[in-house]
């Protein structure tokens, strides 16, 4: 019986070292992913458009309360008439639906215009990431507004 003991107690210690392991490597890729977040929400704040052309990708759909764009080529048209003055975010949950992939939710508050109209204060975001030779591109970006 010890024998069984000793070789329950060895897989035992490696399925938990496979899941600091795989936690580890999750918590890295996911350094990563909010890293290139972060670098593209600094990127629409600046109109920084050529790091937004690496980070999203050419069929980019941005759907939020006050626009709406299903290509980059237009969404980066009309970037001018975007003046951010706030986006203050709340902590995101992501979901890694492939190792390739992510979906990314979280709620913001926003000040600022787009055409000169007012953004909406409170919104829930949800961003889709694809991972394409080794960077993180943003391929979906969706605001519902929050009453």
């Amino acid at each position: 019986m010890s024998r069984h003991f000793l070789a329950l107690i060895a897989v035992g210690s490696f399925l938990v070292g496979s899941t600091v392991s795989a936690d580890e490597s999750s918590e890295a890729k996911n350094a990563a992913l909010l890293a290139a977040v972060k670098k593209l929400d600094v990127a629409f704040e600046k109109q920084d458009t050529a790091t937004i052309r690496t980070l999203v990708d050419v069929n980019h759909i941005s759907i939020a309360p006050s626009y709406q764009f299903f290509n980059r080529k237009d969404q980066l048209k009309t970037l001018p008439e975007l003046k951010i003055t706030l986006f203050e975010t709340a902590p995101k949950t992501i979901l890694h639906l492939t190792p390739r992939t992510a979906l990314i939710s979280y709620k913001a508050k926003l000040a600022g215009t787009y055409a000169g109209k007012p953004l909406p204060a409170r919104v829930q975001i949800l961003e889709s990431w694809v991972k394409r030779k080794g960077k993180w591109v943003e391929t979906s970006y969706q605001e519902t507004q929050i009453p």
